[in-house]
């Protein structure tokens, strides 16, 4: 699903028009990005979680010729401050132009868009801000933390993003429990 099929979804649900969906859309990607470039966490209860990774320089070697070489990789920060829906939901509005309320739903459709997008198994993406997509985690062994027994843990569909490296490079995602369940 692209950027268009998106709006065009989300005036649908939320009974807004196209271009204030549109600018919703903008708004949100800009907030998202301005808050995780400054270390924080945005969090959308229920959907999950978006923070700015820590790049951190690795060693590793070219899987082709053996030789030795260096890589960034990002891990999620620790303790980082959060911001919540509510606060993330005015910003949008002001940004946007319209009212909190419009802001409220557009920002609930647009989540309900991703999830019901991903159920289907589609890709839904965002030019310069990434992509969600629906991941395969295949089986493994783990252990039963009350008796140490191994236990089977099955092979799951889970919701993943990929950051855009235009301009979001870095950035990281944790599904919430409404998205992993859409995918259930």
């Amino acid at each position: 699903m692209n950027r268009t099929e998106t709006i065009q979804a989300m005036a649908m649900s939320a009974d807004i028009s196209k271009a204030a969906a549109e600018r919703v859309i903008d708004a949100f990607e800009a907030r998202l990005k301005l808050h995780t470039d400054a270390g924080k966490r945005v969090v959308l209860r229920g959907f999950g979680s978006f923070s700015r990774g820590v790049p951190t320089p690795k060693v590793g070697r070219n899987p082709r010729t053996g030789q030795p070489l260096t890589y960034t990789a990002y891990h999620k920060p620790k303790n980082a401050p959060a911001v919540s829906e509510a606060d993330l939901c005015g910003e949008v509005a002001a940004d946007a132009g319209v009212g909190d309320a419009a802001a409220n739903r557009a920002l609930d459709a647009l989540q309900a868009v991703v999830a019901s997008s991903l159920r289907k198994g589609d890709v839904v993406s965002f030019n310069g801000f990434g992509q969600f997509y629906v991941g395969r985690r295949a089986a493994r062994t783990g252990r039963n933390p009350r008796t140490g027994a191994p236990i089977l843990i099955p092979a799951a569909h889970v919701p993943r993003f990929k950051a855009s490296k235009v301009g979001n490079a870095g950035a990281k995602f944790s599904a919430g429990s409404g998205l992993k369940a859409a995918l259930r």
